[in-house]
């Protein structure tokens, strides 16, 4: 007996092996099914919530670059540019068109007054009709045109070159705003193991004080301060918590992941001493900011338009060929053809007298554009510089300080647990070695981030070789 027929009895000849036959195809189905869902799953990459990845942070700027929508979108910018530059391209190539038409028609003629002799001929209107057929290959070049169509070009290529900078310009500033909140996600990692080692700090001195005051050694006083503490630095851990958790969910967003997915960051943070000559860090900035060199590929583009303007005033030469079959029975007459054509556009409303204003203005207000930049790179580059000399020197200043202030409690905590101070003292220690410890987590991550605007404002945080399109 069939397996099926043991749990549902059968109610008819042979529906056991119907069923049989059914859970075979269900199975047949589900086979398919599964892989048809394991082959979308290896097609689209996802992130799962589970991952359990780790993350540095070059491991966050090339999934930024590879995902984030923005530069996709970006990307597609640049396509849109190729394709106007291919159009512009095709004027200056031969333009082939093939026609073939066939149609059926009436030749009956109309009498008019005018026509003293057309009764003789006329006859009377009928649904008599003929067929004819036509079929041509056209040909059409233009030779000479002053460089109208040329200029056009050209000015298409250039603005191809300033889309690419462009994606360079949104490129290093997703970058730049990945390594803002990597670097603020490792100062708060510092943070949240400062207050940690405090936080079991405060609790054996918790248990120090109340063993204390229960055995009558010091007053209640102590348990109190000690449980307030302990509650301020748990407070000081969760908001240094909360607010990693937010740099967790911005470095996640750039990167164009999930927010729920299960992704950890590693990293230290260190100070890499750099130079600090200002004249050469404006220079490197106007050689390869993508945003000043996206203008220069706009004034190029403005240039030649403004060129192609002044040559719509000359006439343009262009040559033709044709090769035509017509008649009305098979084979058809043939017959070619072949000239040239001079256009010279004498009057036209002062139309190319307003195209060439417009290119004249465009052209002028980019290069008064390009001037502004200049001051702006040279303004941003000497910001950067000094955020970064300022960031050097706070460093050195809370290194000591939390030295100190690391001293300064241990020492006090051995005056209290030899009678010499009170806990106010170990206390106010305590909280002067956790703002030491912000201090410096804080000096850290200024320098980091003022060296990667430092990088971001000259221009040098990714490549910028090999991006220009020429013809």
């Amino acid at each position: 007996m069939d397996p099926v027929d043991k749990t549902m009895p059968s109610s008819g000849p042979g529906e056991g092996t119907h069923r049989h036959r059914n859970l075979s195809t269900m199975k047949t189905l589900s086979a398919l099914l599964l892989l048809v869902l394991a082959a979308a799953a290896t097609a689209i990459p996802d992130v799962r919530a589970d991952s359990g990845q780790v993350m540095n942070l070059d491991d966050c700027i090339k999934t930024t670059i590879e995902n984030n929508p923005q530069l996709k979108a970006a990307r597609m910018s640049i396509a849109s540019s190729e394709g106007t530059y291919g159009i512009a391209r095709s004027v200056l190539l031969p333009q082939i068109n093939a026609v073939a038409n066939a149609q059926r028609s009436t030749s009956n003629i109309a009498l008019t007054s005018q026509s003293p002799y057309a009764s003789l001929y006329y006859r009377q209107p009928d649904n008599t009709n003929y067929p004819y057929y036509t079929a041509s290959v056209t040909l059409n070049q233009q030779l000479f045109s002053f460089g109208k169509n040329y200029f056009g070009m050209r000015s298409s290529a250039e603005l191809v070159n300033a889309a690419r900078y462009n994606l360079i310009t949104t490129q290093n500033t997703l970058v730049y705003n990945v390594k803002q909140n990597f670097f603020n996600l490792l100062e708060y990692n510092m943070i949240i193991e400062s207050d940690n080692y405090l936080l079991k700090q405060m609790e054996t001195q918790l248990e120090q004080a109340e063993a204390y005051y229960k055995a009558g050694i010091k007053t209640k006083i102590d348990v109190l301060s000690a449980r307030t503490s302990l509650g301020n630095i748990r407070l000081s851990l969760i908001t240094a918590e909360n607010a990693r958790q937010i740099y967790i969910l911005n470095l996640l967003s750039l990167m164009g992941m999930p927010l729920t997915a299960g992704v950890s960051f590693t990293g230290q943070l260190e100070a890499v001493p750099v130079s600090t000559d200002a004249g050469v860090y404006v220079q490197t900035a106007l050689e390869n900011r993508p945003d000043y060199r996206s203008l220069k590929k706009q004034l190029e583009s403005a240039r030649y338009s403004y060129k192609q303007s002044i040559s719509a005033y000359f006439p343009s030469l262009s040559g033709n060929a044709s090769y035509n079959w017509a008649g009305q029975d098979f084979p058809l007459t043939w017959n070619w053809a072949i000239g040239l054509a001079l256009t010279f556009n004498i009057f036209s409303g002062f139309e190319n007298t307003s195209a060439l204003q417009v290119a004249k203005a465009q052209m002028l207000n980019i290069r008064y554009t390009m001037d502004q930049q200049k001051l702006t790179v040279e303004l941003s580059v000497q910001s950067a510089l000094d955020n970064l000399d300022q960031a050097r020197k706070s460093i050195t200043v809370a290194s000591d300080t939390r030295n100190q202030a690391e001293a300064n409690m241990e020492l006090t905590k051995k005056g209290y647990s030899a009678g010499i101070n009170n806990y106010l003292d170990y206390l106010t220690a305590v909280a002067t070695y956790q703002n030491a410890e912000s201090s410096y987590a804080t000096a850290l991550a200024s320098y980091n981030i003022a060296f990667a605007n430092l990088e971001y404002v000259t221009g040098s945080t990714i490549s910028n070789g090999g991006t220009e399109h020429e013809e």
